[in-house]
């Protein structure tokens, strides 16, 4: 039996992101017990030993640490010990960090926007943290590609006090053209962007759509309209990074790269629940896709026929509004639906393929591969 490992995991439980990496964590160690991690006593216990948590730590004698940029943590990084950082403002060079995919974060938003038919777009997002521009940059350029314009409002920490952020959102939000698709770096961002919403009388989701990202569960179904937000699979990075930081420390296999989080993945709630679609048709079209596409194998026809147009103009008018085909739009549709199922339930991928009403079960691999690269029992076995 190998040797149980010291292992210091210190992470701001108070966001959702840093729980899941918990969770990545909490689920290398159900499966192959190897590590005992180092745990810091509650503040109502020994209070005033709070400021002296890294002191601790080094006391500790740890093997191995995965860490965020927490008070002197820099002590930290001169351990000669394998160590795993989490940043919360840049990269560090020279060393190994857990990391989301930002710019695809942004993209995902993008598409998300655009296949709602948008046509004017906004993003609200932090001064100082690289992962903040990142997902900026990556939702900018994405749409400046397809031909839109984005207003961003960057909050500026040296000027402004998070609570006095409403405020100076209530002078942003008029500059904005009507409806309005709203990408902003955080959840709890989306927070303080209702309240000023409201006290303009502008309404979420028909005046703004408005999606965030970590999927907190706390703050997005709490939150009034229920906000939408991306997931960017930390369970799999903190799973990834339980991983590495094991063999680093059994057999001195320094990981080659940064270690990324995995796929973006829209989890829509009420606040973008409307689609910014002005043609009846297209509209019509898109429901019926929403409605019917993640239980029955439909085709362009099928949804043509539930419009008052032929398909040639049908077709024209998605190429112009959303920016994609009617095909498209269906393969879209009955892929998120089969990934939900591949990563919710426990449904055989031959049950999934019944569910959906495949017309060959055998296709569900094929046409989940062409999509998404792998196939569905790769794709589950990342949840596992």
């Amino acid at each position: 039996m190998k040797k149980k490992l010291k292992v210091a995991v210190l992470a701001d439980v108070s966001r959702a992101y840093d729980r899941d990496l918990l969770k990545g964590f909490a689920n290398f160690n159900r499966i192959h017990d190897r590590f005992i991690f180092f745990s810091f006593s509650p503040k109502y216990i020994q209070g005033n030993n709070q400021h002296a948590l890294v002191d601790r730590v080094i006391a500790w004698k740890p093997d191995g640490i995965l860490t965020r940029e927490i008070d002197g943590f820099e002590q930290l990084l001169d351990l000669d010990i394998p160590l795993i950082i989490a940043p919360h403002t840049k990269l560090y060079k020279d060393k190994i960090n857990l990391w989301g995919s930002n710019k695809s974060v942004g993209e995902a938003a993008a598409d998300y926007f655009i296949s709602k038919g948008y046509r004017n777009y906004a993003f609200l997002g932090f001064r100082n943290f690289q992962w903040s521009t990142e997902r900026q940059a990556g939702y900018i350029e994405r749409l400046n590609n397809t031909g839109y314009y984005v207003n961003a409002n960057i909050f500026d920490d040296r000027t402004l006090l998070w609570e006095q952020l409403p405020a100076q959102l209530t002078e942003w939000l008029p500059e904005l053209e009507t409806p309005c698709a709203v990408f902003s770096a955080t959840d709890e961002l989306n927070i303080h962007l209702l309240e000023a919403a409201k006290e303009l009388g502008l309404k979420v989701p028909d005046d703004l759509s408005v999606l965030g990202v970590d999927n907190d569960a706390m703050i997005c179904d709490m939150a009034s309209p229920t906000l939408s937000s991306i997931e960017h699979d930390a369970r799999l990075a903190g799973f990834q990074a339980a991983t590495a930081l094991c063999r680093w420390i059994d057999y001195g296999e320094k990981p080659a790269a940064d270690i990324i989080a995995g796929d973006a993945k829209v989890i829509t709630r009420n606040s973008t629940s409307a689609l910014a679609v002005e043609d009846e048709q297209v509209r019509a079209a898109l429901h019926f896709i929403a409605n019917e596409s993640p239980s029955k194998e439909i085709s362009v026809d099928d949804v043509v026929k539930a419009t008052v147009v032929s398909r040639r103009i049908l077709e024209i008018k998605f190429q112009q509004m959303i920016k994609s085909s009617i095909l498209e739009e269906i393969k879209k549709a009955r892929i998120r639906r089969i990934k939900i199922l591949l990563e919710d339930s426990d449904l055989t991928i031959q049950q999934i393929a019944a569910e959906m009403n495949f017309n060959n079960p055998d296709n569900i691999t094929r046409y989940f591969r062409q999509s998404m690269g792998v196939s569905p029992r790769e794709y589950r076995n990342r949840f596992k």
